[in-house]
């Protein structure tokens, strides 16, 4: 199947190819058609969780660049805060290995949004959690990005002078790195540490050992969500959650916290559970 082929079955998953209307000379004789009633449009929360659920679809079936184009157009095509930002972050986190130069953009982008856009500065019901969550998210993708900028530098330092340098400067000073991107998000020296030392005739080092951070999944398996359900008299959405080191679901309703795990958002389609420094969605099984 050719790559065009895929991207547009990427947009017609994502529902947003246009085709022409065909024009119909009416029967001026005709009765007049009873009034149509204006559908109800899905709210950003539905659109989102819809959206998203596609795109797990495809990256479960090696589709991972037609999800990113839905990523893309969803965030894009979002209104409100914190599904827009949402959106963006999971875009960001997709494209992290293939495209970390797009995923930096997202990054940077969702930092100046969180820090800006009045939803994360107002007094909303949960805003202060989204912000502090999407912040750490951004901090730790930004610092996975770098440390592969770091390793990519290391192997081409090494195939230039058959050994590593002994200070992450030292590979910065080379021009093999930007200086910024061998300090942390909040300024610290990546932790490095030139091994396998050899003598031929000067030291040189053959091995090292660096800091890493593990990868963010564009979805997750747990905390697991067997449904929600409608409270028919507060009218909100519940989650049946199983979180780690549990054995039995439990239902749980926005702002409540379980195991760690707070529960930010949770409508028809799924669930937002948030930590300090991350920021998940949960689906119901298909």
């Amino acid at each position: 199947m050719s790559a065009g082929t895929n991207i547009c079955r990427a947009l017609l998953a994502a529902g947003c190819l246009f085709f022409p209307l065909v024009l119909v000379r009416a029967d001026t004789n005709a009765p007049a058609p009873p009034a149509a009633t204006v559908p109800q449009q899905p709210s950003d929360a539905e659109r989102f969780f819809t959206q998203y659920t596609k795109a797990v679809q495809l990256v479960r079936q090696n589709g991972r660049q037609e999800a990113s184009i839905i990523m893309d157009l969803l965030w894009r095509n979002l209104s409100s805060s914190p599904w827009l930002e949402i959106a963006l972050l999971k875009h960001a986190e997709l494209n992290e290995i293939t495209n970390p130069q797009v995923a930096q953009q997202d990054y940077d982008l969702l930092r100046k949004r969180v820090e800006n856009a009045p939803y994360f500065q107002g007094t909303t019901e949960h805003a202060a959690v989204f912000r502090a969550a999407l912040l750490g998210t951004v901090t730790r993708g930004i610092d996975r990005i770098r440390i592969l900028r770091i390793r990519d530098a290391l192997d081409r330092y090494h195939a230039r002078y058959f050994q590593y340098p002994e200070s992450l400067v030292k590979l910065s000073i080379f021009n093999y790195i930007d200086m910024t991107d061998i300090y942390t998000s909040s300024g610290r020296l990546f932790h490095y540490t030139p091994t396998g030392q050899q003598f031929r005739p000067a030291i040189s080092y053959q091995r090292y050992d660096l800091e890493s951070l593990p990868p963010e999944p564009f979805y997750v398996t747990s905390p697991k969500i067997d449904g929600t359900r409608l409270d028919e008299k507060t009218n909100k959405y519940a989650a049946i959650l199983l979180v780690p080191d549990r054995i039995d679901f439990q239902s749980v309703v926005e702002g409540q916290t379980l195991a760690g795990y707070f529960v930010a958002a949770v409508d028809r389609g799924g669930a937002i559970v948030c930590t300090p420094e991350r920021v998940l969605v949960l689906l119901p099984p298909p």
